[in-house]
């Protein structure tokens, strides 16, 4: 309980990155799931073109959801900070 306090106390703090990437992983995966219901969300005339878009769209959003440093609990974002700063010394 006190991670999710943790989190929700510093979303003001994460950066665009971070939210974008979230975002599109969200979409993706909400994509897959409508795919998988049956609903056709992407309009093209082949079913293959379509379903190879979707996996594309799921296989990159995860792997930048995965590589990418995603800071959302104050502890994160405070190493990040320090990590910036070591760095940029000068700024």
């Amino acid at each position: 309980m006190n991670k999710i306090k943790d989190i929700t106390g510093n979303l003001t703090q994460v950066t665009p990155a971070t939210w974008a990437r979230l975002a599109f992983l969200i979409i993706s995966i909400a994509n897959l799931a409508l795919r998988s219901l049956g609903f056709d969300t992407m309009k093209f005339p082949e079913k293959e073109v379509s379903d190879a878009v979707s996996i594309i769209l799921a296989a990159a959003s995860a792997l930048a959801a995965y590589w990418k440093n995603n800071s959302f609990t104050s502890a994160a974002l405070e190493a990040d900070r320090i990590l910036r700063e070591r760095k940029n010394p000068n700024t």
